[in-house]
């Protein structure tokens, strides 16, 4: 009996050790290109096809995100000849200054990023922190990326028109997505840094885009991310929610903030959207269960507590 307890407890050690370096090590520095098809409504079938590469929470001078990172971004997102390009916020003006990149070295390197239709731009709540965003919309608007503010803009692909509505940070202002959409006569596809602005949104929408939980960076089998940076928990953690009707797709981001990555690797998303039909409509998605937000308010105590030993 005794044998067993100690070699269940060197398999342990040996697995968590394993974990450690692939969370630590390995993981961080990967960066995967996820190809999904949706179905959406409010679609025109005229559309069906269209490729759309989301990027989001790339910190910019973190540990592992780099200018050669961000060439690497460039490419692996133009190898995917994306007919529209969508970056989701969180470039963070403050990992940025540090770093003592130049504007012209960002904007050169943001410049490579092509796409039929344009390349689109929101900011998340690391772009307002000090000293703001104003470098960061510098080097955007150099490299030609359109930013939206709580504004919109339209393309138009095989004579049909899309219109693209950019939020504003969550975290920082106060938002009405039903006044921010307006009016949509045609689909449409909403930007939001944050998910949790999700549940207002109207169902005229066709798609809602977002970043900033980093898919919860650390995401453990059966139990989820033990911190996610929702008011949502797991509901909103990563990937493609549906819910009465409505699509939200979450990236899991680029970067790492805690420095660990496990079970979730950075990721690049290349959407192909097609119109909804009978077969394929979906109303809600399966919900996802795990760490509840008690669970990680205690983890965060326990930390803390920790800090302080």
């Amino acid at each position: 009996m005794f044998r067993k307890i100690i070699q269940s407890f060197f398999v342990f050690i040996i697995f968590a050790a394993a974990a450690f370096i692939d969370a630590r090590f390995i993981e961080p520095n990967l960066l995967l290109v996820k190809n999904e098809s949706l179905y959406l409504p409010n679609w025109d079938e005229k559309l069906n096809g269209l490729r759309v590469a989301v990027v989001s929470d790339m910190h910019i001078g973190t540990k592992t995100v780099n200018l050669k990172k961000l060439e690497k971004i460039a490419a692996k997102v133009n190898k995917n000849n994306p007919d529209l390009i969508v970056f989701l916020g969180d470039f963070d003006s403050k990992t940025i200054k540090s770093s003592k990149y130049t504007n012209k070295e960002l904007s050169d390197i943001f410049k490579r990023f092509k796409a039929r239709y344009g390349v689109f731009s929101i900011l998340g709540n690391h772009d307002y922190h000090s000293p703001g965003p104003n470098d960061i919309k510098t080097f955007l608007n150099n490299a030609n990326v359109k930013v939206l503010e709580n504004t919109s803009d339209y393309i138009y692909a095989n004579d049909c028109r899309i219109k693209i509505i950019g939020f504003k940070d969550l975290w920082y202002f106060n938002l009405d997505p039903k006044k921010l959409v307006g009016r949509v006569a045609s689909p449409a596809i909403v930007l939001m840094h944050n998910p949790d602005s999700f549940v207002e949104m109207p169902k005229a929408v066709s798609l809602s885009l977002s970043g900033h939980t980093h898919g919860g960076e650390i995401v453990l089998p059966f139990l989820g991310s033990p911190i996610v940076p929702s008011e949502y928990g797991q509901r909103y953690r990563k990937g493609h929610i549906i819910e009465g009707g409505k699509h939200l797709y979450v990236s899991g981001g680029v970067a790492t903030l805690s420095g660990f990555r496990l079970l979730n690797p950075p990721e690049i998303s290349i959407l192909t959207l097609f119109a909804q039909n009978d077969k394929t409509k979906i109303l809600n998605t399966k919900p996802r269960k795990g760490f509840t937000k008690k669970h990680w308010k205690k983890s965060i105590e326990i930390l803390r507590n920790i800090r302080m030993l």
